[in-house]
Formats: structure tokens, C-alpha cells, sequence
């Protein structure tokens, strides 16, 4: 039934428009109250970010590693190379308690397969230092074959 007031009004769009905006209202402030707690990161979370700043570093390093040649490497700059990811390992083990568990399982066999590999290339390079003429050949071949490991390992962790 519709009821027109002294003001030109409609009864059921008064009572309509009232109840739109008290409807409205509850929402907007559940929904701002919800918020803060939408825009903090978990520990899952923060822990996945540091794993992925961590593997971006050790890529950096491959990637440099593998561009070396004969004529621009130093066994010192090398050794200090894989002395940081070494490190870098270290640093992603420590965040993988805080992994969901499916990202968990990604990075514990990526580290597992690419740990090997690291040992492998270090001897390799270490070997390499010591055979005089066939070292630059045999360091470069371990540090390619390093690369290759790091994109093989890493490639299915996900850090999109």
C-alpha cells in the first residue's frame, strides 16, 4: 500500500530507503573491521616472501657464477660465491617450519637436490684450482652445471 505523507513522500520508499542505508552501513563496517586483519601477512606467508628473496639472491649468484670465464674469474670471487648461497641455504632451511605445508615439501626437495649439487660444483671448482691447465675448463663446467641444477631444483618452488 502506498501512502503519500504531507512532504511528498512515499511510505514504503521512506521505510525502504532507511532500512537500504542501515543495511548498507552494517556492511561497510563489517567489512572495515575486517580490514586490518585482511591486510597483515601470515607467518606462512612472510616465511614463503623470505624463501623467494633468498632464492632470488641465489640466482643472482648461479647466474654470475655461470657468466665467469676464464679471463674474468678469481677462485676467490668463486669460493666467495658459493660460500654465499651455501649461506643462503642455510637461511631458507630456517624458514621452512614456517612454510604451509605444500610449499614446505617444494622447498625441502629443492634444497635437497640442489644442496648436492653446490657440494659437487665446490669440489669441482677446488679440483679444478689444482689441475693447473684444464681448470678453467673444469670450473666452468661445474659452475654451467650448477645453473642447470638451480633452475631444475628451484623451478617448481613458487614465488609469484
Amino acid at each position: 500500500m502506498l501512502v503519500t505523507s504531507s512532504r511528498g513522500y512515499h511510505a514504503w520508499c521512506v521505510t525502504s530507503s532507511h532500512s537500504t542505508r542501515a543495511w548498507l552501513i552494517g556492511i561497510l563496517a563489517g567489512l572495515l573491521a575486517g580490514l586490518p586483519v585482511a591486510c597483515g601477512e601470515s607467518e606462512e606467508e612472510k616465511a614463503q616472501n623470505r624463501v623467494c628473496d633468498t632464492r632470488a639472491d641465489i640466482q643472482k649468484r648461479v647466474d654470475d657464477l655461470a657468466a665467469l670465464t676464464i679471463t674474468t674469474a678469481s677462485i676467490d670471487d668463486v669460493t666467495s660465491n658459493l660460500k654465499a648461497i651455501r649461506d643462503d641455504l642455510e637461511k631458507i632451511a630456517a624458514e621452512r617450519e614456517d612454510l604451509a605445508p605444500e610449499q614446505r615439501q617444494e622447498v625441502e626437495q629443492a634444497a635437497k637436490s640442489f644442496r648436492s649439487e653446490l657440494e659437487t660444483a665446490a669440489k669441482d671448482v677446488a679440483s679444478g684450482a689444482a689441475s693447473g691447465e684444464q681448470a678453467g675448463a673444469r670450473i666452468g663446467s661445474a659452475l654451467d652445471q650448477l645453473a642447470k641444477s638451480f633452475r631444475k631444483a628451484y623451478g617448481p618452488v613458487d614465488c609469484d
